[in-house]
């Protein structure tokens, strides 16, 4: 008689502790229809107590899904048999998943690390990327692999949000990377009667919000108000906003500011309505897409009344899917499946860097912090770790800048001197690096090869939603700033906003240096001038050698294998509102 009872049928809600438990089975141990367990090992894939492990394995073993035989005594392994064979189950399950549409699941479903093929059938395909819904609505189904951080437009701050804001959200200006000029949108003209002490913005007549209400100038009162009590550090120097017409929005500033409008073209500068509290979980604002609460995800449905016109594509579902767990592989099994069309080499406008946490004692060092930066070779990594992609050391925050200079050379020797002049004596170094493989790699990398040269330093892994802060017990920090289409505005914020690691870990006195060159932003009068106080401030930034820029990723521009015929641009993000579906051939 067989062991196992008769196995239930497969509903379409999967069973997603069952179905980790045999990904990373199958991960360890290859197709088998018995495998060794530990509770350690249940208690690391799913993330859960011992307790916990144990009613799992109990309710799994009662429902006839496996039969777990506990190790009797000290050093007898537990061990788990299944009743069926994995591909059969798995082709099953995804048949019923695609057949009900769950996107959601089949996108969960393909992170657990199975083989692509079990899992990746042409029918599973044909529910993700650009399709017809059975409806008849032209769909584009996408997934986001991380947890959303910060949605708010006053504390935004990873270019995956703000671009999803802005698809929600309008601004009244837009900054055209092209022409490096800006362009009219919610105002459709502005000026300055006085050299930029102060400016008005003529709105356009009849623009809707997602509830219903008309846009007017209160609403824009509302917006830059709540930005200067919540984020009062991007709208330096206003002293008044004023609303002389329903559709006219003057703004004064303690001095003139040419660089002020520009500020009206990012993200933290959004209009919203005035009527509407705001919600990260669901924003209201004047943009081309409304925004849905969705099972496991959200939905952004076309708003036919958007001013600049109806988006191309109905509506656009993305699914957030939970990361790997436990000894689980990083990647997909791509055996037996074709090449991915939709994986390309494109340069990442964004720059890595090293910096040093400047409140704590051994960054007080000078030669302790330049050793470190001496140690840190990126071309050596890259070679040792024998890493695929391209590199692109950085001098600049700017890829385009750092293109046309010779990279930093760094010396052993020189680093084993200013160790030696150094003389640090201290606990080791505590080197903060987000959770990753890839960060991993270069943290332990550095972390040994200071160990050789009698440097002892601690690799600190961290959540993807959490940032080192002044007083944290973290010496250095590994970290990376992509920048937005407004360079830089973009350089402005990341070296303002409070949220970001610059303003939390660089010495006070290199800040206030810092903001002083940055307030030069107000005066300049064209891109020559911004270049030059770039110049400078980044001489001042990397001079004291508290801050290293590793470099310019140039990576795998890869979207998630579910999602076909959709390419996004240098920056990660894809264009929704031009996205379109061309009518089936007959």
């Amino acid at each position: 008689m067989s062991p196992f009872p008769a196995p239930p049928t497969l509903a379409t809600a999967p069973d997603w502790p069952y179905l980790a438990l045999r990904a990373a089975l199958h991960a360890r141990d290859g197709a088998q229809e018995r495998h060794a367990l530990t509770l350690a090992d249940a208690q690391a894939w799913w993330a859960c107590s011992d307790r916990t492990a144990k009613r799992q394995l109990a309710r799994l073993h009662a429902s006839g899904r496996l039969v777990y035989t506990p190790g009797r005594g000290r050093g007898n392994t537990s061990r788990v048999a299944f009743p069926g064979a994995l591909d059969a189950e798995l082709a099953d399950l995804t048949a019923r998943l695609a057949a009900a549409g769950a996107a959601a699941e089949l996108a969960r479903l393909s992170r657990l690390g199975f083989p692509r093929g079990w899992v990746l059938t042409d029918a599973v395909r044909g529910t993700f990327g650009l399709g017809v819904s059975p409806a008849g609505t032209d769909r584009l189904r996408t997934v986001i692999t991380r947890p959303l951080t910060a949605m708010d437009p006053l504390t935004v701050n990873s270019a995956a949000e703000a671009h999803l804001l802005t698809q929600v959200l309008d601004p009244l200006l837009v900054f055209d990377t092209d022409a490096g000029t800006l362009r009219p949108h919610l105002a459709h003209h502005w000026g300055t009667p006085d050299g930029g002490r102060s400016w008005v913005f003529h709105l356009r007549r009849g623009v809707s919000f997602h509830h219903g209400r008309t846009l007017d100038a209160r609403d824009v009162l509302f917006t830059l108000e709540r930005v200067q009590r919540g984020a009062p550090w991007y709208l330096p120097g206003v002293v008044g906003v004023q609303a002389p017409t329903p559709f006219t929005v003057q703004v004064t500033l303690d001095r003139p500011d040419l660089f002020f409008p520009r500020r009206l073209a990012h993200e933290q500068a959004l209009i919203l309505p005035r009527d509407v509290p705001f919600d990260e979980r669901r924003p209201v604002g004047t943009g081309a897409f409304r925004w849905h609460a969705l099972n496991g995800g959200f939905r952004l449905e076309a708003f036919d009344a958007h001013f600049a016109g109806r988006p191309l594509i109905d509506e656009v579902e993305v699914f957030l899917v939970p990361e790997l767990r436990g000894d689980a592989p990083p990647t997909l099994d791509v055996s037996g499946v074709p090449h991915d069309p939709v994986e390309r080499w494109v340069p990442e406008h964004s720059v890595h860097f090293l910096i040093w946490n400047a409140h704590r004692p051994a960054a007080r060092s000078a030669a302790l912090r330049e050793a470190v930066i001496e140690l840190h070779d990126i071309r050596a990594f890259w070679h040792e770790s024998g890493r695929p992609e391209r590199l692109l050391p950085a001098t600049s925050f700017l890829p385009r800048r750092s293109l046309g200079r010779p990279p930093r050379g760094h010396s052993l020797a020189r680093a084993q001197a200013l160790l030696a002049q150094a003389a640090y004596a201290g606990p080791p170094l505590r080197l903060w690096v987000l959770d990753l493989p890839g960060a991993r790699q270069e943290a332990d990398w550095l972390a040994a090869r200071a160990a050789r040269l009698g440097l002892p330093m601690q690799v600190v892994p961290a959540p993807l939603d959490a940032l080192p802060d002044a007083g944290d017990d973290v010496d250095l920090a590994f970290l990376g700033e992509i920048a937005g289409s407004d360079e830089h505005l973009s350089f402005w914020s990341a070296l303002k906003q409070p949220e970001l690691l610059f303003r939390r870990l660089l010495p006070p006195a290199t800040l206030r240096a810092v903001d002083a060159l940055l307030d030069g932003y107000r005066s300049a009068p064209d891109h020559a001038a911004l270049e030059g106080i770039l110049d400078r401030a980044e001489a001042l930034l990397l001079g004291g050698h508290h801050l290293h820029l590793t470099h310019h990723r140039v990576k795998r521009r890869s979207l998630h294998p579910l999602i076909r015929d959709v390419h996004p641009d240098a920056y990660g993000r894809i264009d929704f509102k031009r996205l379109w579906l061309p009518p089936a051939e007959g």
